[in-house]
């Protein structure tokens, strides 16, 4: 996953195809949670609107290919945590892969390259570490 900055407070990410496919399954899992939007929030930072609006930007992404999508930093949060909410969430590797169609491992890797293309972005252009 490359992330590289798209202005003050927002970031450029390429992603694939597949990314993007695990991405969407993971932010739909976090749409479906039962219960009110707070349970939503708590979970991944952000209210279902915004999860499902995030779901249609990378729902775009065709097949066999990469794309580049701009987020503001929630969002990249919110994307974030709901990969990690769906790792927690899912209680076997089976389930995990019955709702995704992913292992959790890829799901953990993307978490992790995620984590670690922002940390060079912030860490090579200080400016970008304003809250947004």
């Amino acid at each position: 996953m490359r992330i590289r900055s798209s202005g003050e407070d927002s970031v450029s990410v390429k992603l694939s195809f597949a990314q993007a496919s695990l991405i969407r399954e993971c932010l739909s899992l976090a749409i479906d949670t039962p219960g009110e939007d707070r349970m939503v929030k708590l979970y991944v930072g952000s209210s279902r609107e915004e999860l499902e609006s995030i779901r249609v930007m990378v729902a775009g992404i065709p097949q066999n290919a990469s794309s580049e999508c701009v987020f503001v930093y929630r969002q990249l949060h919110a994307i974030y945590a709901s990969i990690a909410h769906a790792v927690v969430g899912l209680p076997s590797e089976e389930d995990f892969h019955i709702r995704t169609g992913f292992y959790r491992e890829n799901a953990i890797a993307l978490a992790r390259s995620m984590r670690l293309s922002v940390s060079e972005l912030l860490c090579s252009d200080p400016s970008q570490m304003k809250e947004g």
